[in-house]
C-alpha cells in the first residue's frame, strides 16, 4: 500500500496539474505541464494519465492535454449551490453608478487575483478588463485589500511563499510591501496608486465570512487622469463600507 504522505503529496501534484490547464485555459502538452509545476516529465506523464483514466483530462485532436467535460458539469453544481455574485451584484451596481468605473470582484489564487465578475465603467473611456484575468497579489487592490483582511501569520506565510517565486508574480519587495498592508489596515481599504499598471488606479476592500477570514474582494477601478487620488481617496469610505455590508450579509460579525 502507498504510504499516506506519498499518497497525499499525489493528490496535490494532480490538483496543481488541474490549476495549470485552468489558468492557462488551453490544451497544454506534458512537457508543458511538467515545466510549469516543476515537476519531472515522468511524473506529469503519470498524473496526468491518472487523470485521463478517472475521466477528469482527456487529449486533445492536436495531442496535448485538456480538462474533460466533468469540469463544466461541477461548475453548473457549484454555480446552483450559491449564486453569491447573483447576492452582491445589487451593491456592485451602486458603487459603479456613484463612481462611474469599472467595479471588479476577484479572489486570491495562491500568487494571484483571478477576477470572477465585473461591471464596466459608464464612461466613454474605461479600464479594459475581462473575467478571467490575473494579476500578482502584491501589486493589485484586489490582492493587497485580501492580505489586508488576514493576520500578521498569513501574511509571512505569504510573504515566504512568493519570495520563492520569479517574475512578476514574486515579491520583489518585502518591506514595502508589508507597509502597504499597514496602511490598507490602517485607512480601511486598499490602494494601487499605478503599482500593477501605469494609468490605471484602483482601490479595494474585502468582503469576510463568519469566521472573518476574507471570502473575496472587491474593487473600483479607473484611468489615473479621471481617477486621481484624490477621488479614490473620496470613494475609499463609500467601498469600505460596502465591504462591511456585504461581510455581514455573509456572516461576519464585525469588529465588536
Amino acid at each position: 500500500m502507498q504510504p499516506l504522505s506519498d499518497s497525499l503529496q499525489s493528490v496535490e501534484r494532480a490538483l496543481r496539474v488541474v490549476e495549470v490547464l485552468v489558468h492557462e485555459a488551453r490544451p497544454m502538452s506534458v512537457r508543458e505541464i511538467s515545466e510549469r509545476i516543476g515537476i519531472n516529465r515522468t511524473t506529469a506523464h503519470r498524473l496526468v494519465a491518472t487523470l485521463c483514466a478517472s475521466g477528469w483530462a482527456e487529449r486533445a485532436p492536436d495531442g496535448r492535454f485538456q480538462l474533460s467535460i466533468k469540469f463544466l458539469a461541477i461548475g453548473h453544481v457549484v454555480n446552483d449551490q450559491r449564486r453569491f455574485l447573483d447576492e452582491i451584484r445589487p451593491e456592485l451596481t451602486r458603487l459603479s453608478q456613484l463612481t462611474r468605473e469599472t467595479v471588479h470582484v476577484g479572489v486570491v489564487d495562491r500568487f494571484e487575483v483571478l477576477h470572477i465578475d465585473l461591471i464596466d465603467s459608464l464612461e466613454q473611456v474605461g479600464v479594459a478588463s475581462r473575467i478571467g484575468a490575473r494579476g500578482a497579489v502584491h501589486s493589485t487592490s484586489l490582492g493587497l485589500a485580501f492580505m489586508a483582511a488576514q493576520d500578521d501569520a498569513a501574511v509571512e506565510r505569504y510573504i515566504a511563499g512568493a519570495l520563492e517565486i520569479p517574475g512578476p508574480v514574486g515579491l520583489p519587495d518585502v518591506e514595502r510591501f508589508r507597509q502597504r498592508i499597514e496602511d490598507a489596515r490602517a485607512r480601511g481599504f486598499s490602494m494601487d496608486d499605478e503599482d500593477d499598471s501605469i494609468g490605471v488606479r484602483c482601490i479595494g476592500v474585502a468582503v469576510r465570512g463568519p469566521d472573518a477570514s476574507p471570502l473575496f474582494a472587491i474593487s473600483i477601478t479607473g484611468p489615473s487622469p479621471r481617477f486621481t487620488r484624490e477621488a479614490a481617496l473620496q470613494f475609499g469610505p463609500e467601498l469600505a463600507r460596502t465591504g462591511e455590508f456585504l461581510s455581514e450579509s455573509f456572516g461576519y460579525p464585525g469588529h465588536g
